[in-house]
């Protein structure tokens, strides 16, 4: 039976996988940047973006609708295993027989093997136990965490051992295979349970799936159409800096602003109906985020070359100017993640896929249309579309759930974010004019940040008549007064 304490030690079990996963992750690219080069990444990334199609399409949604389920039988579980195991099998054995064309197509002889290991890695993943389902709905996840963090841990080691010793793109492509492998051996050894071929439960787990699907396929070519565009249009080099340089922007975001974003919103689903006080949460959270984002993209942007320098090494630098481009994504990111649980808490999901389909179509126009000189161009454009999408969907989502008369108040805390990150970061410059060492880095970050910190302390205490700013002070002023206390004391 699952009580309240099982849930939360379930949500705290998973909080840690994805982090601990998360950092390793960050570390081991971070090694790998500076022992491969920008042409390796090219290369792997264009298999990959073939894999993560087969991924996306073959998904079912068999995973939720499983877990969705009041009472989990073995019918259900084994007619998923069999659905996945026609669907990705069968997709899986088709990328297989692409792998020659897909090479001829790009004129690399290379991408055959790295495609077909690829498959290969698909195709072992279809036969893991069926009974780790049944784990993750009693929420029995304590083997599953030792096992993922200490699975992640092995198979970068030895991910980075071998770059270390052979220098080759090879380790990226064996990673992911030996991480498939280890999950393979894992899942009989926590969850045993023999495969059975079974269609008994296909109608309705159809019938959920045959939803989840168009979505699922617009939102990758809604997310990868520019790095398809990038493969097809430059070198393999700039491939590779490219998708690399996307991945590290997007960091900030996946690791700490959406995790942060999503509880802020869904505990205050009770009130959704409560337009005035759902208007007064929605500005906290908008009010919280642009605290956040604001000092990360600038700060982004500004030591994109320093930063590259020092972390992936000189072989990244001539690409460093892609990094602070994608640092403005932040703002898409973050606004999407909002807007779109603002309208599932309101059960209108068909707008979301409107407008995954409108992004994914200007995207198509944009790329066909543009003969782009460069790939800094084309990422320029790209952001710039996306800036501008997300912005009309945010007028389009508040006027219809919220009403015209909340933008004045829900944009009222986000605007002088932008105001004081500026002034912070002319100031920084006027004490550390140029930063070409780490303490000088440290110092710019700090004295911007300060400041900006100060300048949204004094607007708070100023304008205390606005919502989230008289929140912030109640929040703040337990803590302030225990300081204090333990001060003088």
């Amino acid at each position: 039976m699952l009580t309240a304490r099982s849930g939360i030690i379930a949500i705290l079990l998973s909080v840690l996988t994805q982090l601990s996963r998360r950092l390793i992750g960050i570390v081991s690219l971070v090694i790998l940047a500076r022992i491969l080069t920008p042409e390796d990444y090219g290369l792997v990334a264009i298999a990959l973006i073939f894999l993560n199609f087969i991924v996306v399409i073959s998904n079912t949604g068999g995973v939720s609708y499983l877990l969705s389920r009041e009472t989990l039988t073995e019918e259900h579980v084994m007619t998923n295993w069999s659905l996945n195991l026609m669907l990705k099998g069968g997709l899986a054995v088709l990328m297989a027989l692409s792998s020659y064309p897909i090479s001829l197509f790009y004129d690399d002889a290379r991408l055959m093997p790295i495609i077909l290991v690829l498959s290969l890695h698909l195709a072992i993943g279809l036969f893991n136990s069926p009974g780790m389902v049944f784990k993750l709905k009693n929420q029995e996840l304590g083997a599953i965490t030792k096992w993922q963090i200490s699975s992640r841990v092995i198979t970068t080691g030895i991910t980075i051992s071998i770059a270390v010793i052979f220098e080759t793109y090879w380790a990226l492509v064996i990673g992911q295979l030996l991480a498939t492998i280890s999950e393979f051996f894992a899942s009989y050894i926590i969850a045993p349970m023999k495969p059975r071929f079974t269609l008994k439960n296909f109608q309705p787990q159809w019938e959920f799936s045959k939803w989840v699907l168009p979505q699922s396929i617009i939102n990758f070519f809604r997310s990868q159409i520019d790095a398809m565009f990038v493969s097809i249009t430059f070198e393999k080099a700039t491939i590779g800096a490219y998708t690399s340089m996307r991945y590290y922007a997007d960091l900030p975001t996946s690791t700490f602003i959406t995790p942060l974003g999503g509880p802020l919103l869904t505990q205050f689903s009770q009130f959704k109906n409560n337009r005035s006080y759902f208007q007064q949460q929605l500005q906290v959270v908008l009010f919280y985020m642009s605290l956040i984002t604001a000092p990360v993209i600038y700060l982004m942007y500004v030591h994109s070359y320093f930063v590259v320098d020092l972390i992936l090494g000189e072989k990244w630098v001539q690409y460093s100017e892609l990094l602070g481009i994608f640092a403005f994504f932040i703002i898409v990111a973050t606004l999407n993640n909002i807007l779109s649980q603002v309208v599932m808490l309101r059960d209108r999901t068909k707008l979301l896929l409107g407008y995954s389909i409108y992004s994914t179509l200007v995207q198509c126009i944009l790329f066909v249309s543009i003969d782009f000189s460069s790939v800094y161009e084309l990422a320029e454009y790209k952001i710039a579309l996306d800036v501008i999408s997300v912005c009309l969907f945010f007028i389009v989502v508040i006027g219809a759930f919220v009403g015209k008369h909340a933008f004045g108040s829900l944009l009222s805390p986000v605007l002088p974010a932008i105001v004081f990150i500026y002034c912070s970061g002319y100031v920084a410059f006027l004490a550390v004019p140029t930063v070409t060492s780490v303490w000088q880095l440290v110092a710019h970050c700090a004295i911007t940040v300060g400041l900006f910190s100060i300048f949204q302390l004094v607007l708070m205490l100023s304008l205390k008549q606005v919502h989230c700013y008289r929140y912030t002070i109640r929040l703040i002023q337990p803590i302030w007064r225990k300081c204090t206390a333990r001060f003088i004391s």
